[in-house]
Parts: C-alpha cells; structure tokens; sequence
C-alpha cells in the first residue's frame, strides 16, 4: 500500500481585527453633522438644501459602515474591544501629528484665509499619512481641493469662510 502524503495542520484563523479605534471618527462625524444640522435654522434656504444633501450622504455612508462592521463582528472577524497593547511609535506619532495639524488649522485659518489654509492641512495631512516621498501626488491633491474648496464655496455659494490674501486678491480680480 501506498501512503498518503500527510497534510500540514490546517493554519489557525487569524484573530479578529479590533475596529474601536476605527469608530472614532464616524461617531465624531455623526455628532458634528448632528450638530451643524441644529445650527443651519437661520441661514438661507441653499445652504440649508446643502447641508441636509451633505447630512444624508454622510449617514447613508456612516449606516453602510456599521452594517458591515456589524457583520464581520457577527462573523468574528473584528471585535469591538478596549484594549492596550505595546504603542507603535510610528502609527501614534501620525495620529498624534494628525491631531496637532487639525488644531493648527482651527487656529490659523482666521489669520491665513480657508484657501491658504486648506492647501497646507491637506498637504501635510498627505505627507504625514503616507510619507514624503508622495510630496507630488500630496501637492497635486492639495491644490486641486484647495482650487475646488475655493470655487465651490467661496466663488459660486458666497459661504463666509475667512479670508486671507488668496481670497483678497481673487475677490478683487473676479
């Protein structure tokens, strides 16, 4: 009789994924918009229209998130859990960049302008993210959304973002 080759003991299932961290942003997002939406009474009705498109796109896209994660919670691929493990220098010191590069945009787009500003935060954001090798897709993408910010809600909806020198030249120009 011949033998059979034996087979390698099948690998185990790798452990689910814990999404908590992953949560935070969604959340923050849904009581913001919540938020924004309770503040919008008295301003006119497009910005009104605007925001509530702008709310629905976000729920509608926030529900599907939590019905997926729902799911692989249910197949055990993920978990919700608060755990600490040993800190990775490298993701935490992103995040922790992330976090100083969002406040520094709070603070310094009155004094700088949205335009201005905006390029910058997306552009570090790109580079902090990824790295800085991706300086030209990161210059490319920041351009184009500063550009894009700049026409769509400062040229076309006339929203009273701050104004810088971008904002202070163009007005004079257009």
């Amino acid at each position: 009789m011949s033998e059979r080759p034996t087979l390698p003991p099948p690998r185990p299932p790798p452990p689910p994924r814990n999404v908590l961290p992953d949560l935070v942003i969604p959340v923050l997002a849904v009581s913001f918009t919540i938020y924004y939406l309770t503040t919008i009474t008295g301003v006119p009705w497009i910005a009104q229209a605007s925001a509530v498109t702008v709310s629905v796109l976000l729920f509608t896209a926030i529900a599907a998130y939590a019905v997926r994660t729902a799911l692989r919670i249910r197949a055990g691929r993920e978990r919700i859990a608060l755990e600490r493990r040993g800190v990775r220098l490298g993701v935490e010191a992103r995040r922790l960049m992330l976090l100083a590069l969002t406040a520094a945009y709070v603070f310094v787009i009155d004094h700088l302008g949205f335009t201005i500003t905006t390029f910058s935060f997306v552009f570090l954001g790109i580079v902090v993210l990824s790295s800085a090798a991706n300086w030209r897709r990161a210059l490319a993408v920041s351009l184009a959304c500063s550009v894009l910010g700049y026409v769509v809600f400062i040229y076309f909806f006339h929203t009273r973002f701050p104004r810088g020198p971008i904002e202070n030249f163009l007005r004079g120009v257009l």
